[in-house]
């Protein structure tokens, strides 16, 4: 009896420190006026429970929640979203923020950014890692990353978000493509070998054209034909301006003048009459996951003979770094006609006064008749499926751990306008 007693004492201690240690860090429940799994209808007076690591264990309607111990749910006002997908970021010139006029056409701004982007690398490293937690801390969990150099690697070593990295290269003289290609695949092996095997955050990279008119048909070609088994997506800066159009239908312009102040010869240009967008899908393999950004003068008939050459083609708009430059946004109306294939992106700081995607949301709310619904959408699962991470974030369903946000509103409408606010809560 004794040695019985002993055992149970034993047992209880044990279980008694298991309930001491499960009260403190028990599984977290989230509530709020409504959850938006976005693959889903929203869930009113909805419940997220997830572990410590943030994997979404289950979702429960009202009803179903009345089975849970109500100090265990911690209620918020407002809706619950997944994490925020920031589709087009130059992370590496965050050192750039407030430092370029505004309005200046892309032109102009390319100009701009050529005698001002080369700075010290321990302040471009500090930026990039203070506006990665700026990103952070405006619930963004997954970037799309233009990358023209290493210098964005020691923030994204400290594993805080999701990263696809677009690594960019340009040539517009088609007899040196191999070249360039050749330096794109060397910073493409730096960014294999340098995140260690037990990164804990999704990094993927592949190699990206910059834009129509920096880089040759051939070497969008030679792109498009790496070996890819994993379809990792390619992207590319698309008719961001009319002189890109004008470039091509009638090989003149801004960008022919622009490429000759920079002593490239263009002799060997001719003229496109179909477009810069039908000329680079052109290119392609028809398998190829594209991602074309910008879109500021993209026409109906150009995204529908795009997507019969490129089926799995994505389209990211970034409102304020249009307005920024240019001063023109896209046809977020005609966009809303493939409302499953837009995502959304912030461009740089060079060219935009932030990182952050409810900022795009509130533009396209304050310009465009584009329902609540389409898009959130556009910032969370469209552009997780564009990077290739729908698997593990983008919507809220068992299984994932997309992050969870809040989204507060300052009246019963469900609108991302000025005041709309948002906060990250896992």
């Amino acid at each position: 009896m004794f040695r019985i007693s002993k055992v149970n004492l034993y047992v209880s201690q044990k279980l008694n420190l298991f309930l001491q240690t499960s009260t403190l860090c028990y599984m977290p429940y989230f509530k709020a006026d409504f959850v938006y799994p976005v693959l889903q209808s929203p869930i009113a007076n909805g419940i997220v429970h997830t572990d410590d690591s943030g994997e979404i264990i289950q979702v429960y309607t009202q009803l179903e929640g009345l089975s849970i111990e109500p100090s265990q749910i911690k209620y918020n006002k407002g809706i619950i979203i997944p994490g925020l997908v920031n589709a087009h970021c130059h992370l590496e010139l965050s050192h750039l923020y407030n430092k370029m006029p505004e309005h200046t056409g892309l032109i102009g701004f390319i100009k701009h950014l050529q005698t001002i982007r080369n700075q010290a690398l321990e302040q471009v490293e500090e930026a990039t890692i203070n506006w990665q937690q700026k990103m952070l801390e405006h619930g963004i969990v997954a970037v799309g990353d233009i990358c023209n150099g290493t210098n964005s690697l020691k923030a994204k070593k400290k594993g805080l978000l999701h990263y696809h990295n677009f690594i960019e290269i340009f040539s517009f003289n088609p007899s040196i493509a191999n070249e360039s290609l050749l330096h794109g695949q060397s910073l493409l092996k730096q960014f294999e070998q340098v995140i260690p095997e037990n990164y804990n955050q999704l990094f993927t990279s592949s190699i990206s054209p910059h834009a129509p008119y920096s880089t040759s048909l051939e070497l969008v070609h030679s792109i498009g034909n790496l070996p890819n088994e994993r379809q990792l997506p390619i992207c590319i800066h698309n008719q961001e301006c009319a002189a890109e159009l004008e470039m091509f239908q009638h090989a003149s312009g801004g960008f022919i003048e622009m490429l000759h102040s920079f002593q490239i010869s263009t002799e060997h240009w001719k003229k496109n009459p179909d477009g810069s967008m039908i000329a680079i899908a052109n290119m392609l393999q028809k398998n190829t996951k594209m991602l074309w950004v910008h879109n500021t003068f993209t026409s109906a008939q150009e995204i529908q003979s795009v997507l019969e050459v490129i089926p799995s083609s994505y389209f990211c708009l970034c409102p304020n770094a249009n307005l920024y430059i240019e001063q023109r946004l896209p046809n977020f109306e005609l966009f809303n006609q493939y409302k499953d294939l837009v995502c959304l992106g912030t461009d740089s700081l060079a060219s935009n006064y932030g990182l952050c995607i409810l900022s795009e949301m509130q533009q396209i709310e304050k310009h465009a008749n584009i329902n609540f619904d389409t898009i959130l959408q556009w910032a969370t699962i469209n552009g997780a499926k564009a990077l290739g991470f729908e698997k593990q974030i983008g919507s809220i369903e068992k299984g994932k751990k997309p992050g969870l946000n809040l989204l507060k509103f300052d009246s019963n409408e469900l609108l991302f306008n000025q005041v709309t606010s948002i906060e990250k809560l896992i």
